[in-house]
């Protein structure tokens, strides 16, 4: 019975080697901490606008949360079929290897990950649905998005450009955040 499951697992299993591993796209801290004193620099000309920069940001935030609820999603799901999705993915590690039935993983165990499988298939495409559309909503491709990921990745003065590009923004909405407080106090002072 254990020859055949395994064979059906491989077939199955196939794209779930690395339940972790989100292929299309690895968002990246923009936000790493950076606390050296920031010297002024020369004006340094980038491939991309800045406008594509900021938008770059946020995809990448947008991802990032997608990726933290895809993960929350498959460690719900391994949990409601008893195992860790830890556990999962070393049975399937196991599995690809064909060491499934080495006596490490009990039949409950076996059983779960045959029946969590196509859960976290459908949860991981799920997030494979969602990327192109969180990407578009910024403006991207998913070339486009991995052209500049890319660049960032590699060019220390683009991350620095984008953190201080974030800087400003933040500023800019702190005070149209003031400037809005004070009108509606106005406005609230003249009605009374």
């Amino acid at each position: 019975m254990m020859i055949t499951q395994s064979k059906k697992l491989n077939s199955v299993f196939t794209a779930f080697l690395f339940a972790f591993i989100f292929v299309l796209v690895a968002p990246v801290n923009v936000f790493a901490d950076n606390d050296k004193p920031e010297e002024e620099e020369e004006e340094t000309t980038f491939r991309f606008e800045n406008e594509v920069l900021l938008n770059f940001f946020d995809a990448n935030r947008s991802l990032s949360e997608l990726n933290h609820e895809t993960k929350a999603k498959m460690t719900e799901a391994a949990e409601e079929h008893g195992l860790t999705l830890e556990r999962f993915n070393q049975i399937a590690q196991a599995n690809q290897i064909g060491a499934l039935q080495g006596g490490s993983f009990t039949d409950e165990e076996v059983e779960a990950f045959i029946n969590l499988g196509p859960v976290i298939s459908q949860i991981q495409k799920d997030q494979q649905q969602e990327i192109p559309v969180s990407l578009q909503e910024y403006g991207f491709t998913s070339d486009s998005y991995q052209d500049v990921l890319t660049e960032y990745r590699k060019d220390e003065a683009l991350q620095n450009h984008v953190r201080e590009l974030l800087r400003e923004r933040r500023k800019q909405e702190i005070l149209e955040e003031r400037r809005r407080e004070a009108e509606e106090k106005a406005n609230e002072e003249a009605n009374n």
